[in-house]
């Protein structure tokens, strides 16, 4: 069995953009390993040091428990030790979840982010969390109740906290456990711009698994503290990107997929029924619109910024594309 990162390791790898896998499928239905692949590759050699799965992007809704466990398999089996590898669990009871956090643990996963039932209380979310704790470091994620959050804080398996509520509960819960926890933001990069006062630098990160020359740029102006260069990324390249978004049945995620595959040089992500998937005419609005317009903008803002920064600080502009399975 891998040796296990202790939390305080855990803390420390937990940090800058995070490359939140999105599960493509296959025409077949079949989940499409290779695309996932490729997507873990891509943040990898953006710059991203955490692989994550979540029970939302990776679209855990469509998957049966064996293929989260496989999922979870292929995640710490690509990563290979490269990044922080971050499993996450259904809404299960309390028996599957340790039973799942057993099975991640002796995978070789770094991370489970457990994520309880909504139709439990507050004193069944605090042993259903203590539970897994006690089998392997934990990532607490959501909006719990103070209640649940304090009576956790003698834990010390637990150990990292995705908030995502609402913005006053994130300034909130991060200035009252930000301390203990390491924090990381939910949501958009200008989320994590709402959360820089308070310090918070890991932060969920979608381009890193289709455009990580992007996310760079947003880690690169955090650790600045360029606040110019930030609101450049939101205003010209994030703020129309989910301006598309909010055309195409489904929401973000088929934008994002289109993204994937611009051109055409590679296969579309592909979704389960009932998800969604992308109209024909937003599909195609997306390829030209964002991938070609929106990721110019972003390699002309790179090399903008090169001068500034100096060699060798970051990704040399390059178009990086996710090739997915056929």
């Amino acid at each position: 069995m891998p040796t296990a990162k202790t939390p305080e390791e855990i803390k420390t790898l937990l940090e800058g953009p995070v490359n939140s896998i999105p599960t493509p499928f296959l025409p077949s239905g079949e989940i499409d390993r290779e695309g996932v692949a490729n997507i873990i590759e891509t943040g990898i050699s953006g710059g991203s040091q955490v692989s994550l799965l979540t029970y939302g992007d990776s679209q855990f809704d469509f998957l049966s428990d064996d293929e989260v466990a496989q999922l979870t398999r292929l995640l710490v089996d690509r990563v290979d030790g490269r990044a922080l590898t971050v499993a996450a669990t259904r809404r299960w009871p309390d028996a599957k979840a340790v039973q799942f956090a057993e099975y991640c643990r002796d995978a070789g996963a770094d991370l489970l982010m457990v994520l309880p039932s909504d139709q439990t209380q507050p004193q069944g979310k605090i042993a259903h969390y203590r539970k897994i704790a006690a089998v392997m470091p934990v990532m607490l994620v959501g909006y719990p109740d103070y209640e649940i959050l304090d009576a956790l804080l003698d834990a010390p398996n637990i150990c990292t906290f995705k908030e995502d509520g609402s913005l006053e509960y994130a300034r909130a819960a991060t200035h009252r456990y930000g301390d203990h926890w390491k924090c990381m933001t939910g949501g958009g990069l200008w989320r994590n711009y709402t959360q820089w006062p308070f310090g918070v630098s890991a932060f969920f990160c979608y381009p890193s698994s289709f455009a990580p020359h992007i996310a760079q740029a947003w880690w690169q102006a955090f650790q600045d503290r360029d606040a110019r260069a930030a609101e450049a990324i939101i205003a010209g390249i994030e703020t129309p990107f989910w301006g598309i978004a909010n055309d195409v049945a489904g929401g973000g995620a088929p934008p994002s997929n289109s993204t994937a595959s611009p051109r055409g040089t590679c296969g579309h992500r592909r979704y389960r029924p009932p998800r969604s998937k992308s109209k024909k005419s937003a599909r195609s609005s997306t390829r030209s619109g964002w991938s070609d317009r929106r990721l110019d903008r972003a390699e002309d803002f790179l090399q903008t910024r090169a001068h500034l920064l100096g060699p060798g600080r970051i990704v040399p502009a390059q178009r990086r594309h996710v090739v997915l399975g056929k």
